[in-house]
């Protein structure tokens, strides 16, 4: 590298040397005209520097620039064949003459100079990569692949220029050449694997790139194990996930990996919500690899595919669509082989990071499927007091400081969030949300300031998934700092929601929204009203007092959002898809700046898909 950069130094220090004190003065000036814009000055005064000179090759390289940005391709051309006259094995002029010509509009005088250089030099294969790089400065990718591909003739190397041939393959969209091309790199030199996987990846979400790729791909699969890593990497990509399980199965055999890329398969499909593949995955190094190091993590990930896969049935029979909502009822032996399997673990790796993490598991599913508050305790006060350096900790206080609300125990709540802020290891969003939280209850207590303060440090960071709900407690705290008893009522039928308790709620959102002096609470309680008797099916109800709001438009900034709620009243709740077309597409009429309008869209392209 230092040689390189002293025979640099010794090229630049060697051309100023041979130049007289006013011939780089009027260089300099030469280039000073250029610079400002005064082209034909500056021709002027290099034209004169080349006559005395031409073999300079500084002089040339600045006339010829000077020539192409006036559009003097005739002089361009005239120069350069001078220039070949001195230096007739260069290469370079040869290019550069037809990329002259090329730029004028003549391709055909362009193409004629490459191929007669490609010729006359045609013992030499770098000749013709030379000549390509100019056709490729213009963009001419189909005649710099026939020169390269000319090139890898003359030279007898089938893998001369595969690299360039790729990028230029990939760049016309000749998605099964590229594959070729670097399927031969990775033949030639395995070692280079990385780069070409990173290459193929880049290109394969193309129209039709991936399935031509894999075509080509499959046909190498048994000449080195890359091309099995690679397929692999090309199926994932396609979601065809059974194969690619077979694939890693035999990747496995053949390089004795002990289930190292099977586990990682697993953990990319279980992110990838493909729980049922997952789960054979994680089984399958269960049963083969049972005295393997990551054999722990693939009992936690089968265990956690069980219960995604339950989530997903629970999630089929409740009611998302509502804003609140009763769980509904799942009785426990539903759920018994998920838990079983998450108490295994615990059992065989106390004290674990895993046994930690299935004990985590199992809360939730006691808090939010099975409704069993009591035993859900059980399990994150193992994780918050028996682990309090775990990674877990923190979102174990948080889950008992919900529980506590849950159960109307709010002192109890309002310790245990604060017990977050004070974790050494707890993470900003669980910190976050634990002052979320936090301010709720300070809320729930009338202490309004506190709360205010709390909210504070939330929005601070915009990106923070409970950002958007602090600000508009904020908002709704500083509005109505002046109207306390109001504010006082809201937070209470807000702590009565949160325990579930949405009739009681209803009547104090009624209370408020009935009191014309609430200016603030007004419009929200009547939504919120609504919203109560939407989570107990009351959708007639709710349907009418909806409508009420929609009314008063002009006054009620909720407005949209009682108008979307109607549509979906009718589309999940009373399977109404004709009455939930019609109240989309009075949203969309309506409210054309509504943040609604995207899902209205969407719903009524699927209902009217239905319908049809």
């Amino acid at each position: 590298m230092i040689k390189k950069i002293l025979t640099i130094i010794l090229i630049t220090f060697s051309l100023y040397a041979q130049q007289s004190p006013l011939d780089q003065n009027q260089f300099m000036l030469a280039e000073s005209y250029e610079q400002r814009g005064d082209f034909a000055k500056a021709v002027e005064i290099i034209e004169t520097l080349n006559k005395k000179d031409p073999t300079n090759i500084q002089y040339f390289n600045k006339l010829n620039s000077l020539y192409l940005q006036l559009k003097k391709y005739d002089e361009s051309a005239a120069i350069i064949n001078s220039r070949i006259k001195i230096t007739p094995q260069d290469i370079s002029l040869y290019g550069l003459l037809g990329s002259t010509y090329y730029t004028a509009g003549d391709r055909t005088k362009a193409y004629q100079v490459w191929d007669d250089a490609a010729e006359k030099f045609k013992t030499n294969p770098m000749t013709l990569r030379i000549i390509s790089n100019y056709a490729i400065e213009k963009r001419d990718f189909e005649k710099a692949i026939e020169y390269l591909n000319r090139g890898k003739e003359i030279s007898k190397d089938p893998f001369l220029y595969s690299y360039d041939l790729g990028e230029l393959y990939q760049i016309t969209m000749r998605y099964r050449e590229a594959a070729g091309e670097y399927c031969d790199l990775i033949k030639a030199n395995p070692s280079q694997y990385p780069q070409i996987e990173s290459k193929i990846l880049s290109y394969s979400n193309k129209p039709n790139a991936l399935d031509e790729t894999i075509e080509v791909v499959e046909k190498h699969k048994s000449d080195d194990i890359s091309f099995s890593y690679l397929l692999a990497r090309l199926y994932i990509e396609k979601k065809i996930y059974d194969e690619t399980f077979d694939l890693y199965k035999e990747i496995d055999k053949k390089q004795n990996t002990k289930g190292a890329d099977l586990f990682s398969f697993g953990d990319f499909v279980y992110r990838d919500g493909e729980y049922k593949t997952a789960s054979e995955v994680f089984k399958f190094l269960i049963d083969n690899y049972g005295d393997q190091q990551n054999i722990p993590l693939a009992k936690l990930g089968y265990a956690k595919t069980q219960e995604a896969l339950f989530i997903q049935k629970y999630n089929a029979a409740n009611p998302e669509w509502k804003p609140f909502y009763i769980p509904a009822k799942v009785e426990e032996k539903e759920i018994e082989p998920v838990i079983n399997a998450y108490q295994e673990i615990v059992k065989v790796y106390q004290h674990s990071e895993v046994a930690i993490e299935a004990n985590l598991r199992m809360g939730i599913l006691y808090a939010y499927f099975i409704n069993d508050l009591e035993e859900a305790q059980k399990y994150f006060a193992v994780i918050a007091y028996d682990y309090p350096m775990s990674k877990f900790a923190s979102l174990s206080f948080v889950e008992l400081g919900n529980i506590k609300m849950r159960q109307a125990k709010i002192d109890d709540a309002e310790k245990l969030f604060q017990s977050v802020l004070k974790l050494p290891r707890a993470n900003v969003e669980d910190k976050s949300y634990a002052n979320y939280q936090l301010a709720r209850v300070l809320s729930f207590k009338n202490d309004f300031e506190s709360a205010r303060k709390n909210l504070m440090s939330v929005m601070g960071n915009l990106k923070d998934n409970v950002a958007n709900d602090a600000i508009e407690l904020s908002i709704l705290l500083n509005t109505a700092k002046n109207d306390s008893s109001n504010l006082s009522l809201y937070c209470s039928a807000e702590f009565l929601s949160e325990q579930k308790r949405f009739g009681e709620a209803k009547d104090l959102y009624l209370q408020l929204s009935q009191n014309q002096q609430a200016f603030v609470f007004h419009s929200i309680a009547k939504l919120r009203a609504a919203e109560m008797l939407i989570a107990t099916d009351a959708f007639s109800a709710a349907i009418a007092d909806l409508s009420l709001i929609v009314e008063e438009a002009e006054k009620n900034i909720y407005a949209d959002k009682a108008l979307y709620l109607q549509g979906q009243i009718y589309q999940y709740g009373l399977k109404d898809s004709v009455k939930a077309v019609e109240s989309y597409e009075s949203l969309l009429a309506k409210f054309p700046k509504s943040l609604y309008l995207d899902e209205a869209r969407q719903n009524i392209i699927e209902l009217k898909k239905k319908l049809s």
